[in-house]
């Protein structure tokens, strides 16, 4: 059994990397641990370098955390500014304790509107605090996130980091060939 320690007890992340667990690796059993880890970035991270620190962190402290685990995952979602247009995007570590070699990837990204944006930015509200308010739900970020909301239910946070999470895992999917040092 592979054991996959997931630094969070968010339910849209976990289900994110079960799914994935499942899909690279439908032969063998697996238990994902959430554990409960801060990512030691701002609650909304504006850069690409500070939302991968985040996720880095939060997958080398869920190896800490979890003795047992194989594996260490963090995911940490942030602000990226392009050009003149502001985006959201995940970012994903995945570490192999055995080797301590680490894959990184990233979800996609879509533009953040001003409306999403000025709050941000004027008041350092976290994005999802403002999707909650403007939604009238609670939680978002546990369930469609704000990519579901913003794809009308179309695509889900969980099945927006799938990707991001392959990609993480791209080191121990393929030929060592393409991974040496």
């Amino acid at each position: 059994m592979t054991i996959w320690a997931v630094g969070t007890t968010n339910k849209a992340k976990l289900d994110s990397v079960s799914a994935v667990v499942k899909k690279c690796f439908p032969n063998d059993t697996h238990e994902i641990v959430p554990v409960s880890t801060a990512s030691c970035v701002s609650d909304q991270p504006m850069s690409a370098e500070e939302t991968q620190k985040g996720c880095i962190h939060r997958a080398k402290e869920a190896l800490r955390l979890c003795e047992r685990a194989d594996f260490g995952v963090g995911i940490e979602g942030g602000l990226e500014h392009i050009g003149s247009k502001w985006f959201e995007c995940g970012w994903m570590a995945i570490i192999e304790r055995a080797s301590d070699q680490m894959g990184i990837g990233s979800s996609a990204r879509f533009e953040m509107s001003s409306v999403l944006m000025d709050p941000i930015l004027s008041e350092g509200k976290e994005l999802a605090d403002i999707i909650d308010d403007l939604t009238g739900e609670t939680d978002v970020r546990s369930g469609l996130g704000a990519m579901g909301v913003l794809t009308a239910g179309h695509l889900g946070r969980a099945a927006a980091y799938e990707h991001g999470l392959m990609f993480a895992l791209a080191p121990f999917l393929s030929d060592t060939k393409f991974w040496r040092k």
